[in-house]
């Protein structure tokens, strides 16, 4: 959060900066307006809950088969 926190201060001094500076460095500093939440966004989904996917129990379900003489008809000149 702390991170994601400085990336948007860092966001309202690029829009600040960039209403202030002429020429090239304004087209720099709205490219970073523009760019940084969604590398603060991308940044804090990465970081993930760390163990807490390890301590989840795993679901198993069991393996159904099906034998291949359920598929077969025996009597096609029944169903005709």
């Amino acid at each position: 959060m702390l991170r994601y926190t400085l990336a948007m201060s860092i966001r309202v001094a690029c829009l600040i900066l960039a209403m202030v500076v002429q020429g090239w460095l304004m087209w720099v500093f709205f490219a970073g307006a523009i760019l940084l939440p969604y590398f603060a966004v991308v940044l804090a989904n990465a970081q993930g809950g760390g163990n807490a996917k390890a301590s989840l129990p795993q679901a198993v379900a069991p393996t159904i088969t099906i034998p291949a003489e359920a598929f077969s008809q025996k009597n096609t000149s029944e169903s005709k």
